[in-house]
């Protein structure tokens, strides 16, 4: 059983749910604990077992009762094994299972802020699993450098299992140019105008600020900067970027979309993508997203950004936090040829298909459970 705040839209959903479908295609029965969210009638969530918790919740009070909720539904599904994402629900999942036994994985997914004591034990659950999956090399040396010396953690726990996407739905030969056209017209974008693609949910730490201030300094003027995704939660930050847009004369060169079901045509529909983050990313998936959609990439120089990115080769790496430097940076990738865009693509596909391949991080976690579970409830 996998747990997790609520199945709404991100990347640790979307990864809860592929890896669900990993255990059913191996032959295992597989749940998801969590609060109801909008990929709760997504398609991947179909043949999973979704258990409705109010798991996504930082009350310490609910988050006490909630151990009592997973002990008896562990008890009640005989739970062999529990896969938890997020920290919160982690404290009550990790209650639960030592109190009865069972293995308990944790997947480290972001360097989460710990400048005080109380933050550094209340992330610290995320490094308390019988193994401890770290999403990047990155992640991985951000738990030795912040656990090492806690007399608790023993680093030949950890797992490093890079994530991985879906080589079959990002493929750029998979799309008509009248599923792109299309999107195009439904977004109204001019049909001369280059697109920048900004792909994530609307936050201060995704950077979108530095674009649209970068917009404004490139010598490029024939772009569209389109922010493509959820602003639940920030929809007063978003409607700051925009009128901050409008400030800089650029009201007509930024557009926002909610979130997008077909990211994919979207990626293909642009001619570079661009992830601006303040904040070292465990691991990026869009950046991997886009390298195999052969579309080259600029992103922030920290965290897992350099080990997905290949400088200069599969795209670009900038300082965060920089706005005259991303729009140098813009305006070179805009300058290229059209054949070195398209080797530039194809270097990409072949670092991404080669490294962060959904079936490689497939099977490492199910390796994982396997060493935990043993021979006699293997998947096999």
């Amino acid at each position: 059983m996998q747990v997790i705040p609520a199945l709404r839209s991100g990347g640790v959903e979307i990864e809860a749910l592929e890896i669900g479908n990993a255990i059913l295609s191996a032959g295992g029965r597989s749940l998801i604990a969590s609060n109801v969210g909008e990929m709760t009638n997504d398609p991947r969530a179909q043949n999973i077992e979704l258990i409705n918790l109010p798991l996504d919740t930082k009350n310490p009070f609910r988050i006490s009762k909630n151990i009592k909720a997973l002990k008896e539904l562990i008890l009640k599904e005989k739970i062999d094994l529990v896969h938890v994402r997020s920290r919160a629900p982690a404290w009550s999942a990790y209650k639960a299972t030592r109190a009865l036994g069972i293995p308990f994985v944790t997947t480290y997914h972001a360097a989460y802020n710990s400048n005080s004591f109380l933050k550094t034990f209340y992330n610290s659950v995320m490094a308390r699993g019988d193994r401890v999956i770290a999403i990047s090399q990155f992640i991985f040396n951000h738990l030795i450098k912040t656990y090492s010396d806690y007399a608790w953690f023993d680093s030949s726990k950890l797992r490093l299992i890079q994530r991985g996407i879906d080589l079959n739905y990002f493929d750029p030969t998979s799309i008509s140019e009248e599923r792109v056209q299309h999107l195009r017209k439904s977004w109204e974008l001019p049909p001369n105008k280059r697109i920048l693609l900004i792909p994530g949910r609307i936050s201060k730490t995704k950077g979108q600020d530095i674009l649209i201030e970068a917009l404004s300094l490139m010598k490029h003027t024939d772009i569209t900067a389109v922010l493509v995704g959820s602003a639940q939660g920030h929809e007063s930050y978003k409607d700051n970027l925009l009128s901050f847009a409008a400030s800089l004369d650029l009201g007509g060169r930024v557009r926002w979309f909610s979130h997008f079901s077909d990211i994919a045509v979207a990626y293909q529909l642009a001619d570079l993508i661009v992830c601006p983050s303040l904040v070292p990313e465990g691991f990026g998936r869009l950046m991997a997203e886009a390298q195999a959609m052969r579309k080259p990439i600029i992103a922030s120089d920290h965290g897992a950004a350099q080990e997905v990115i290949q400088n200069g080769k599969t795209g670009w790496l900038t300082p965060p936090g920089n706005p005259g430097i991303l729009a140098e940076a813009l305006d070179k990738a805009l300058d290229l040829s059209p054949s070195k865009i398209e080797k530039m693509g194809k270097s990409g596909r072949i670092y991404i298909e080669q490294h962060f391949s959904r079936d490689i991080m497939f099977s490492k976690t199910l390796s994982v459970y396997e060493e935990l579970l043993g021979q006699k409830k293997s998947f096999s």
